[in-house]
């Protein structure tokens, strides 16, 4: 071998070594836009394709949607803004302080690479979703490419007995339904859909089986009704209002490895009656 070529040879086997002992691939996918929200909606217009990690030849899957719902004895009005969150309940301020760090865009130090499971210590599930007409459907596919660049609507009727819906730019709407299984453990959301066909998806309704039977305290029983659904304190009067948190996230896949953008919060909304 020519001795001249000896550090060139060097070079190139370390730079192969290097590359095929495990060094960190960072596969990234753009937050998305922060939500435009009153007490009553919560409206986000979606990244495009041309957004980092959403194009055709990068990560991007679908979107999903993270709930949790509140029970409370206070009756609020307008938007809720950070210093009402303690009084509708106090776990519901200690939820989005938690949180507060997978959100925060200006924060370069944020890991979401179990994401999911950080949203499911906090018993935060997701979001299903059914037609208008009561036929099942798949969210991820509500919300995979297709939904790109669209403005995404969710809307909480003032109301009783209607039902929340989300829409995409002005198209179809769905109904919105509560999550049945999460992170291993039946949530056994009641009441189930009585008055309708479909009985296995409860609807985003205030109800008394729903704010007399939350459970209060972390893990949550085996067997336990409403998993989704933290309680308080009983009061007199009673607790009989309930209120809904959520937040958005991108999912992408590179070979096996799932990757998820930061959380984006969608807002807090009261739920409608539902007699």
């Amino acid at each position: 071998m020519n001795r001249k070529r000896l550090p060139v040879f060097f070079i190139a086997v370390s730079l192969l070594f290097l590359l095929s002992c495990g060094l960190d691939v960072f596969y990234y996918i753009d937050y998305i836009p922060d939500s435009n929200y009153t007490d009553i909606s919560g409206s986000i217009l979606l990244p495009s394709s041309g957004a980092a990690g959403y194009g055709s030849a990068e990560y991007f899957t679908h979107f999903i949607i993270f709930y949790r719902i509140y029970v409370s004895d206070r009756l609020h009005s307008g938007r809720v803004e950070i210093q009402d969150m303690g009084n509708i309940n106090a776990m519901l301020y200690t939820d989005w302080s938690t949180f507060n760090n997978l959100t925060n865009k200006d924060s370069t130090t944020v890991n979401t690479s179990n994401l999911e499971n950080s949203f499911y210590a906090r018993r935060y599930y997701l979001l299903a979703l059914e037609t208008m007409d009561g036929d099942p459907v798949n969210i991820n596919n509500v919300l995979s490419s297709g939904s790109l660049g669209r403005t995404l609507t969710i809307d909480f009727p003032t109301q009783n007995t209607e039902k929340p819906t989300l829409s995409l730019s002005g198209g179809d709407e769905y109904v919105l339904l509560r999550a049945m299984q999460g992170q291993g453990i039946d949530i056994n959301p009641v009441p189930d859909n009585q008055d309708d066909q479909r009985r296995d998806h409860p609807y985003f309704q205030n109800d008394e089986l729903l704010y007399n039977d939350a459970p209060i305290s972390f893990p949550v029983p085996a067997g336990t009704n409403n998993a989704d659904t933290y309680g308080r304190a009983q009061t007199s009067p009673p607790s009989r209002y309930t209120y809904v948190s959520m937040y958005i996230a991108a999912v992408g896949r590179q070979y096996l490895t799932t990757i998820y953008s930061q959380p984006t919060f969608i807002g807090i909304f009261k739920l409608p009656d539902r007699f």
